[in-house]
């Protein structure tokens, strides 16, 4: 009986033993976690605010910064490829430079935006998207401007315009001989809505050689028989469908016409070319007519 007290006494003795141990290794593991999350709490905030008192925070910064930049790039993130899509008549020369980043340089350091609005600025692209692809591809995309026509200007030259009045650069005019020339100080920033309307018809809008620009209210049509067709101000579109009615029935386009006037929505207005005019005054006398 005395040696199965002793056991348990001494069973006894190493359970408080080891429980105190326990003890003590939590706590210092408590205390320990408390200190470290406390030091690392003060080097992000009391370290800044030390810096800033310093006046070294802007200094830390630029070093945080470049480091990175250079951490970057020695993991690859470097422009390496440029894909542009959507380009035809822009100058690749000049898109390069707009973009303005060279292969090699760190990708994080491109600003897209700053390059998308130098992109925009090149006179053939009426919008653009920039993005990087990491960590080595710039993507750019852009959406170049349609000619519309050309615009002839006070000094007898000619200038190819879009569809916004946008006067474009560097091109060959003898690429675009065959779009009609507008005449008008306004012409170009209200060309759009009539030549949609011109276009509706096709056979006759094949004819389309040139409009004038009428005291920036209305257009006259000039076609490639030399006949001048007076749209009203409203209603453009009316007007125009009637004169492809005028033509079926009774081949106005084939005829001696200088001038068809279309103003006024219930009449029309024609007047004869100089010659039909003069044999209309007076028609040629019969053969054996005294």
């Amino acid at each position: 009986m005395r040696a199965i007290g002793t056991l348990q006494e001494q069973a006894r003795e190493r359970s408080e033993k080891l429980d105190k141990q326990h003890g003590v290794a939590s706590n210092v593991k408590r205390i320990a976690r408390v200190v470290w999350w406390t030091g690392f709490i003060g080097v992000f905030t009391l370290g800044p605010i030390a810096l800033w008192q310093t006046g070294k925070a802007d200094t830390w910064l630029l070093v945080a910064q470049n480091e990175a930049i250079r951490l970057s790039a020695d993991f690859g993130m470097t422009v390496k490829n440029i894909e542009v899509s959507g380009r035809e008549k822009t100058d690749p020369n000049a898109l390069l430079a707009a973009i303005g980043q060279k292969p090699g340089t760190p990708i994080i350091t491109f600003d897209v935006d700053s390059a998308r609005e130098r992109i925009e600025e090149l006179s053939w692209v009426r919008s653009a998207a920039v993005e990087r692809q990491l960590p080595d591809t710039l993507i750019v995309s852009i959406v170049e401007r349609q000619p519309l026509a050309l615009w002839q200007t006070n000094d007898g030259g000619h200038v190819l315009i879009d569809g916004d009045g946008a006067q474009l650069q560097n091109y060959e005019l003898g690429d675009y001989l065959d779009l009609p020339v507008l005449v008008g100080d306004d012409a170009p920033g209200n060309a759009a809505e009539m030549l949609a309307i011109i276009k509706t018809i096709p056979h006759l809008y094949e004819q389309v050689t040139g409009a004038q620009r009428i005291g920036h209210r209305r257009w006259n049509i000039q076609l490639s028989n030399g006949m001048y067709v007076r749209l009203p101000e409203k209603d453009m579109d009316k007007a125009w469908q009637r004169l492809e009615v005028l033509d079926n029935q009774h081949d106005l386009l084939e005829r001696d016409v200088l001038i068809v006037d279309l103003r006024l929505p219930d009449r029309t207005f024609v007047r004869l070319t100089p010659g039909a005019a003069e044999l209309r005054r007076n028609p040629p006398k019969k053969q054996g007519a005294v």
